[in-house]
C-alpha cells in the first residue's frame, strides 16, 4: 500500500513539473477570475455572483463539409435518420435556433457531448460521411469549436464539454491541444473527462489508485495548460466508489447521473452525503411518449427531482437530453424535452423541427424553488423492494473497529445476471435485500480498500411454504420493476409506501468486514 503511495506521488512530481515560464502564476479555479466560473465552498460563482449551472445536454457530431470541420447538432436533431443540413452556414443557424431556444426555456448552460470516436491505422476520428481525425484535422476541429463557443458566449450560455476520456497519448494530446487553443474562454467554464466509468471505463477492472492517478495526470493537465477553467467526471451509480471513488479523485466537482424513479433520491442522497465535494446532477430524465406514458408524469419527475436535489444541497442541475432519440430502448428514446412532430418557434423567430414537451416550461419554474429540510426517502437500503432474500452484515474501519456510514454492499447472482447494491447505516450495518440468491460480493466505501470475494450463506425461513427453490421472481432486474406500485399517491413520486421495502421471505447472516483508510 505505502509502495503504491509513493508510486503516486512521484507520478504527481514528475507530471507536474513545469518550468516556471510554462507554470501560471496562480490557480484561479477556486478564486475570482475574470469572467470565468470559480467555486467558493460549494457555490459556483461569476465574479461575487452565485451562479447555478441549469443544463441541458446537447450531443454534437463534428462532420468534413467543404474540407472544412463543422460541429453538427447530432444526427437525430431535428429529423430523426438525417442531417437536416449540409452547408456550414446553415448547420450554424440551426446549433443557433438550439441554443436561443434552450435560453429562453431557462438554461444558462450546455453540456456539449463530442466523445464518441472509432479508431482505425490512421488514429482516432469523428463518423461523418469523410472521417474526421483528431490529429489530421486537429486546427480544424478546434477552429469549429471555436464557432459553437462564439454562438453559446453570444447567448450568454456556458459550456461544459465532455471529450473523449484522454487515457493514451493521442487522446491527451488532442485533449491539451483544446486547453491551450481556449484557456482564455470563459464560456468554456468546465471539461468532463470521463462520462460514467463504470459502463465505458475501457479497462475491465482497475484499482482505486490507478484510477486515482489517472485523474491526478489530468488535473495535472489543467493546472497548466487550463488554469481558469473547471473540471469534473461524469459518475453514475454509488457502485462507482468500487473503483472511480468520487471522495479521492482530485476533481474541481463532482457531476452523477441518475435515472430510475425508485433509486433516484437515493443515489443523490449517498453522493450529497459522502463524497466531500460540490456535486451537481449532471444528467437525469424521465422518458415519455404521451402514449404509455403522459408528458405530465416527465414534469413531475423534473420537479421532484430538482428540489429533492436542492434540498440536500445540490450546486446545479442538468438534464439528459435537448431532443428525443431514435430507434434505442424506451428509456434512452423518449427522455428528450422535445419530440420529432410539429415546429417550435423561437424568441427570435427561427423554427425548429419538433415540439416541446410540458416539462420544457417547467425549467423557469425551476428557479423559484426555495429548499426545504432534506429527508431519506423510506427505500433507501432496499430502492427496488426485493422481498425474497434478506441478508445481514457489519462493516468496520480496520485499525479503529468504528462503523463505516455510507458504504457500498454489491451482490450478484451465481451467474452474475442480477445485481443489487446497498448502503450501510451510522452503526455500519446494512441489509441486502435481493429476489435471487447472491453468490458474489463486492464492498467499498468512500476513501476506503475494497474487498471483493464469493460466500455462500445459509438462510433461515422468515415466511412459510417457501424455500430457495420455490423463491418468485427470481431473475426480475431492475430495469423491468416498475415505481408505480410502489406510491404513496399518484401525484408525488419520491413518497413511496415504507411497508413494502421490509418484506423477507428468507433471511441469512454475511457477517463482519472490514475495510482500510487508503494512504
Amino acid at each position: 500500500m505505502k509502495s503504491l503511495f509513493f508510486i503516486l506521488i512521484v507520478c504527481l512530481i514528475y507530471s507536474c513539473n513545469f518550468s516556471q515560464k510554462d507554470e501560471p502564476a496562480f490557480n484561479p479555479r477556486n478564486k475570482n477570475y475574470k469572467d470565468f466560473v470559480y467555486i467558493d465552498a460549494n457555490t459556483f460563482k461569476i465574479a461575487d455572483t452565485a451562479f447555478f449551472p441549469m443544463m441541458v445536454n446537447y450531443k454534437v457530431e463534428p462532420l468534413m463539409i467543404d474540407s472544412n470541420v463543422v460541429i453538427s447538432p447530432a444526427k437525430y436533431y431535428e429529423y430523426t435518420t438525417q442531417y437536416e443540413y449540409d452547408s456550414k452556414d446553415s448547420i450554424m443557424q440551426q446549433m443557433s435556433a438550439h441554443f436561443q431556444l434552450m435560453k429562453d426555456l431557462g438554461f444558462n448552460t450546455i453540456r456539449v457531448c463530442m466523445d464518441v470516436l472509432s479508431k482505425d491505422v490512421e488514429g482516432y476520428y469523428y463518423h461523418s460521411s469523410k472521417p474526421v481525425y483528431l490529429k489530421k484535422h486537429n486546427e480544424k476541429i478546434l477552429q469549429a469549436l471555436d464557432e459553437l463557443l462564439s454562438i453559446a458566449q453570444s447567448m450568454k450560455l456556458r459550456i461544459m464539454l465532455l471529450v473523449k476520456s484522454p487515457l493514451d497519448k493521442e487522446l491527451m494530446d488532442f485533449t491539451i491541444s483544446v486547453m491551450k487553443r481556449f484557456s482564455e474562454n470563459s464560456t468554456l467554464f468546465c471539461y468532463d473527462f470521463m462520462n460514467e466509468p463504470l459502463y465505458f471505463d475501457p479497462a475491465k477492472e482497475r484499482n482505486k489508485y490507478d484510477a486515482q492517478e489517472i485523474v491526478a495526470e489530468w488535473k495535472c493537465a489543467m493546472d497548466k495548460y487550463a488554469p481558469h477553467q473547471l473540471f469534473t467526471i461524469g459518475f453514475s451509480e454509488p457502485i462507482e466508489v468500487f473503483e472511480w471513488d468520487p471522495f479521492i479523485m482530485p476533481v474541481d466537482f463532482v457531476q452523477f447521473h441518475t435515472y430510475h424513479p425508485l433509486r433516484v433520491p437515493n443515489e443523490i442522497w449517498w453522493y450529497s452525503h459522502y463524497i466531500g465535494k460540490p456535486w451537481i446532477i449532471g444528467e437525469t430524465s424521465f422518458s415519455v411518449d404521451n402514449d404509455s406514458l403522459p408528458y405530465e408524469m416527465q414534469t413531475y419527475f423534473m420537479k421532484e427531482v430538482f428540489q429533492y436535489a436542492l434540498n440536500c444541497g445540490a450546486s446545479g442541475f442538468g438534464w439528459w437530453e435537448f431532443q428525443d432519440a431514435y430507434d434505442v430502448h424506451f428509456e434512452a428514446q423518449y427522455s428528450g424535452l422535445m419530440n420529432h412532430e410539429g415546429r417550435t418557434k423561437t424568441s427570435k423567430g427561427e423554427y425548429i423541427i419538433g415540439s416541446l414537451k410540458p416539462a420544457a416550461y417547467e425549467v423557469n419554474n425551476l428557479k423559484k424553488y426555495t429548499p426545504q429540510k432534506e429527508w431519506r426517502a423510506v427505500n433507501y437500503y432496499n430502492m427496488l423492494g426485493y422481498d425474497n432474500i434478506l441478508l445481514k452484515g457489519t462493516i468496520l474501519e480496520k485499525e479503529t473497529k468504528q462503523p463505516i456510514e455510507g458504504a457500498v454492499i454489491r451482490g450478484w447472482n451465481e451467474n452474475w445476471s442480477i445485481g443489487l447494491n446497498t448502503y450501510t447505516d451510522e452503526n455500519g450495518e446494512f441489509t441486502l435485500y435481493s429476489n435471487d440468491v447472491c453468490v458474489h460480493f463486492e464492498i467499498s466505501a468512500p476513501g476506503m480498500s475494497k474487498i471483493k470475494f464469493d460466500s455462500v450463506v445459509n438462510y433461515t425461513v422468515v415466511t412459510e411454504n417457501y424455500s430457495l427453490d420455490s423463491l418468485p421472481n427470481k431473475n426480475l432486474e431492475y430495469h423491468d420493476i416498475s415505481y408505480k406500485p410502489f406510491l404513496m399517491n399518484d401525484t408525488t413520486l419520491f413518497v413511496f409506501k415504507s411497508d413494502m421495502f421490509d418484506k423477507a421471505k428468507m433471511e441469512g447472516i454475511l457477517g463482519v468486514f472490514y475495510l482500510e483508510k487508503m494512504k
